[in-house]
C-alpha cells in the first residue's frame, strides 16, 4: 500500500467510524461504535463538528490530512513521498505520543503535530523533507520508545459496591469490553469536561437507577479491577478529583457514569 493509498484508507475508516452514530431519542444525541477510531468524539469535538452538521468523506480526508500534520487534503496529494512518510508516522504515533506526554489539551491537531510544528518552526526551517523525515524519527521515534516505562497497575475493588459494579457491567455489555478497558474507555477529555460543566455528575451518582430502584442490579465475576492508567489519563483523573473534591475511586465512578449517559442511559 502506498502512502497515498494508506491515507485514503483512513479517510474511509474515519467516515466508517462516524456512520456508526446512532440517534439515541430518550437522550437526544448521538453515541458512536467504531471500529478503527476510537477517540472518534474527541476528534469530532475538537474539530468543531457538530452532531447536525453535514460530515463526507472531503471531511474526514480533511481531518486526516490536519492529524499527519498537512493543512488541507490537497497539500497531502501532492507533497513529497519522504513528507507523506513523516504524515504517516504523526498519524500512528498520535495516541501513543499523548499517552506518553502526559496532560491536559484540547489541540486541534493531535498533540505529536503540535510539537513537531513546533519544532519544524524553531530548528528545521532549511531542511528538505527528507532531512526533516530522519530526524522526526530520531528526535520525536527514537527518544519516545527510550522514555517509555511501564505504569503501575493500580486495583480498584468494587467487592461491597453493587451500583459501580452494575454501571461497570452494563459498559462492558454495551462496547463489548473487558472490565479493565471499559473503565479506561470512560476516562476521555470530552467525558471530562462533561463532568466539570454540568456540576451534577455528584448527585447523579448517588441516584442511579433511581427510575428503576427495584431493578436487580448485575454483578462482575471479578469484582476486584486492576488497570494501568497513561499519564494523559492519570491527568484526568487528577483533575477531577481536584475539581470534585472526590477520591481517586469516586472520580473513576464519575466517568463512567458520564460513559454511561452518552451510552443512552438514564442518570
Amino acid at each position: 500500500m502506498t502512502n497515498i493509498e494508506f491515507f485514503k484508507q483512513q479517510s474511509k475508516n474515519l467516515f466508517k467510524d462516524y456512520n456508526t452514530r446512532v440517534y439515541n431519542e430518550n437522550e437526544g444525541f448521538y453515541e458512536y461504535f467504531p471500529r478503527f477510531f476510537n477517540d472518534i468524539e474527541d476528534i469530532l469535538y475538537n474539530f468543531h463538528i457538530g452532531e447536525d452538521s453535514p460530515f463526507t468523506l472531503m471531511n474526514a480526508q480533511h481531518i486526516i490530512a490536519r492529524l499527519s500534520g498537512f493543512y488541507k487534503w490537497n497539500e497531502l496529494i501532492t507533497a513529497s513521498e519522504s513528507a507523506l512518510e513523516l504524515g504517516r508516522l504523526l498519524l500512528i504515533n498520535r495516541e501513543d505520543y499523548e499517552e506518553k506526554q502526559g496532560y491536559f489539551t484540547n489541540i486541534v491537531e493531535s498533540m505529536i503535530v503540535a510539537d513537531w510544528k513546533f519544532y519544524e518552526q524553531e530548528y528545521l526551517k532549511d531542511f528538505d523533507d527528507e532531512s526533516k523525515l530522519e530526524v522526526f524519527k530520531r528526535v520525536f521515534l527514537e527518544k519516545q520508545s527510550t522514555s517509555h516505562y511501564n505504569r503501575p497497575a493500580i486495583k480498584i475493588n468494587f467487592k461491597d459496591a453493587i451500583d459501580p459494579q452494575d454501571m461497570l457491567v452494563k459498559i462492558m455489555k454495551k462496547k463489548n469490553l473487558s472490565s479493565a478497558k471499559a473503565i479506561l474507555s470512560s476516562i476521555t477529555q470530552k467525558n471530562c469536561i462533561r463532568i466539570i460543566e454540568t456540576g451534577y455528575i455528584g448527585a447523579a451518582l448517588q441516584m442511579w437507577r433511581h427510575d428503576n430502584p427495584n431493578a436487580e442490579r448485575e454483578k462482575l465475576e471479578n469484582p476486584i479491577v486492576e488497570i494501568k492508567l497513561s499519564k494523559d489519563k492519570e491527568r484526568l483523573v487528577n483533575l477531577i478529583m481536584e475539581k470534585e473534591g472526590v477520591s481517586f475511586r469516586v472520580a473513576i465512578l464519575y466517568f463512567m457514569l458520564v460513559n454511561l449517559e452518552s451510552l443512552g442511559y438514564h442518570i
